[in-house]
Formats: C-alpha cells, structure tokens, sequence
C-alpha cells in the first residue's frame, strides 16, 4: 500500500512539474467525494441474462487531483482515487403445495475497494466570472485491495388455512480473494477509461458526474477458458472544492 501511495504522488508530483514548466496557467489541487452507482457488466455466453438481473451497487468514491494547466482552458488533470464497486443480484421465488406457500427471497452483493490512478484531460468552457463548465476523458489503472460477498436468503412459508407464517433468514458472507490464479474471486488489476461533467465556480466548489468505462476482464486470468469477460461499469456523483 506504501509503494502504491508512493507512485501515485510521484504521478502528482511529475506531471505537475512538466504542466509548470510548459504553461504559466496556475496549477490547482482539490478533493472531491461522492456515490457510485456501480455494475459488472457480461458480454459473451449468457451475457443477456446476466445483465438483465444485475443491479446496481451503491457505494462511494473520494479523489484527491490536481489541474496543471497546458494551454488556454486546457488542463491535465492526475488523481488518486478510493472506488467503491460491485454488483448486486436479487431475486425471489414462489411455490404452493396444498394449502402451504414458501416464498423465498434471496440477494447477493459483490464489494469491491480500488485504489485508482486517474489521469483525464480537462477542458474548460468559461461561463463569465461565475464560473466554467469542464468536460473531461482519459485513462485510469485501478488496483483491488479488498472485497466481500454479502448474501442472504429469506425463506416465508405461510399456511394459507390458518394465515400462520413462519420467517427464517440465512446469511452468508465470504471475503474475496484478488490475483490471477484460479483460486482467486478477480483479477487485482483493473484498467479503463473515465468520462466527466462537472461545473466549478469561480468559488472553487465543483458539482460533477463521471461515468466508468472497465476495458480489462477481472476473471483472474488463469480461469479465462470461455468467452464470457467481465468488466466494470460505475456512474458517480460527486462534489469537491479545488484551490
């Protein structure tokens, strides 16, 4: 975790030197925090299924940057970045035999804790002295540092004679693993590209939504025998201040 940390203010550190050396914009750092709207997305066999039942995770996100301006209302803009991602499923199921009823409800979800390293290009749009729109794009690394699978079941049998109901829920939780062997839940490297909006005052506060687009596989690469892929999918929303 040090030597992660370590590289990404070395990141900071190297491209605020070069923007510095290139443009007389003054460089500027904020923080912004936020929710995720996140999902593992399917595409090969199945993938229709699978992604009709998949849901969305609410998590959160919270990023340190910086914006070293390269040209007029142009800025390159590195982070370091704490994702909250994953998916959830839900599902219910109900059978009737005689006069008894057992309806089952069962979920699982899939958290997941990433250390990114985002480096977008950002593009201002000035909208007088109160302020400037800011489109921005570029690529990030991710890096898995933690997960867990959260999953219960509910199980309702209702005698419908007598309208006495019985309740009993299960749950079972296990820890993910992060690698590329097969004994491993995902991949612990993630890479993608971002995509943003966001609006900053001439106060510094920012309001802004991002969208996440995962391009590698988390199946651990030793278990990548068919042709399904999974990658990540996050909508965020987040706002911040910059000085």
């Amino acid at each position: 975790m040090k030597k992660l940390l370590l590289s990404a203010s070395v990141i900071l550190l190297a491209t605020g030197a070069f923007a510095q050396s290139t443009t007389a914009t003054t460089s500027r750092f904020g923080i912004k925090a936020g929710v995720n709207l996140a999902k593992i997305n399917a595409s090969g066999n199945n993938d229709a299924v699978y992604n009709d039942n998949a849901k969305s995770n609410v998590g959160f996100n919270v990023t340190a940057f910086g914006d070293f301006g390269v040209a007029n209302n142009f800025f390159i803009q590195p982070g370091i970045s704490l994702q909250n991602k994953g998916v959830k499923f839900e599902g219910s199921t109900s059978t009737t035999i005689g006069a008894v009823t057992t309806t089952t409800n069962s979920s699982i979800k899939t958290n997941v804790m990433a250390i990114e390293v985002p480096v977008n290009a950002v593009f201002n749009i000035p909208t007088g002295n109160a302020g400037a729109v800011q489109i921005s794009a570029g690529p990030y690394i991710g890096f898995n540092i933690s997960g867990k699978n959260k999953g219960t079941t509910t199980i309702t049998t209702l005698n419908n004679n007598t309208n006495a109901s019985t309740t009993a829920t299960t749950s079972n939780d296990s820890d993910l693993s992060f690698g590329s062997s097969t004994d491993k839940n995902q991949s612990s490297i993630d890479f993608g590209a971002n995509f943003g909006l966001a609006y900053r005052a001439s106060s510094g506060i920012l309001v802004g939504a991002n969208y996440g687009l995962g391009l590698s596989d988390l199946t651990p690469k030793d278990s990548r025998a068919n042709a399904n892929k999974f990658t990540n999918r996050i909508i965020g929303f987040s706002v911040g201040y910059s000085f």
